[in-house]
């Protein structure tokens, strides 16, 4: 879908001058809404495209940047109270998760928490997966707001800026998107695998210790 959405960004300009601009500023919302809970569909494109589209004077950069900003925001607050009200209920059943690893989530997310959810437009693959797991961690939701927003609005902020600035190659931006998502993705299973490799033999080696 993204690359149809780069080919056709032409076609949208003019159904934009025929239908209006409301149209695509409601695809722009519902986007950044699905690319939150179903992390393969392509919301950065759709903000590259929107960005595109306002340097060409078709679009306001104010109502693509705003438009984005609340469609992202409400997407990783569904997932935060998701995490909040069933998450944390599957840790108190106990059956496979358990209270203690409850409380190591609550401990990590209050250590670390604001630097994360800061960080966490830039690291594509896990941006569903902080936002569920600060409302698993019980993090208090203006703090979630407060530093989801900031760290949405830096994001799509920089997508829209670079849309207009590279206005006549913005397909090039594209691809160096795609290539920058595909690395931070490697970076983030790399990491994630050797972080449980370590995880799984300390359990491993305290077991044998306890025999």
């Amino acid at each position: 879908m993204a690359d149809f959405l780069i080919t056709k960004a032409d076609d949208l300009s003019n159904l934009i001058f025929i239908y209006g601009a409301f149209w695509f500023y409601l695809f722009l919302f519902f986007s950044n809404i699905a690319e939150n809970l179903f992390p393969p569909y392509p919301g950065d494109t759709v903000i590259l495209v929107g960005g595109y589209l306002a340097s060409a004077d078709k679009l306001s950069f104010f109502g693509v940047f705003l438009t984005s900003l609340f469609g992202c925001l409400t997407g990783a607050m569904i997932l935060y109270f998701l995490g909040l009200k069933k998450g944390r209920k599957a840790f108190k059943k106990g059956k496979i998760l358990n209270l203690s690893n409850l409380t190591k989530i609550e401990r990590w997310f209050k250590k670390y928490g604001e630097e994360v959810i800061l960080g966490s437009r830039f690291l594509t693959g896990i941006r569903s997966g902080v936002a569920l797991g600060a409302g698993v961690g019980n993090v208090k939701i203006e703090k979630m707001v407060i530093y989801s927003s900031i760290s949405i609005a830096l994001w799509n902020g920089l997508l829209i800026f670079l849309a207009a600035i590279f206005h006549k190659n913005w397909q090039a931006l594209y691809r160096f998107f795609v290539v920058y998502n595909r690395v931070v993705l490697i970076l983030v299973i790399v990491i994630s695998a050797v972080a449980l490799f370590i995880l799984v033999k300390k359990r491993l080696k305290n077991t044998q210790n306890t025999n």
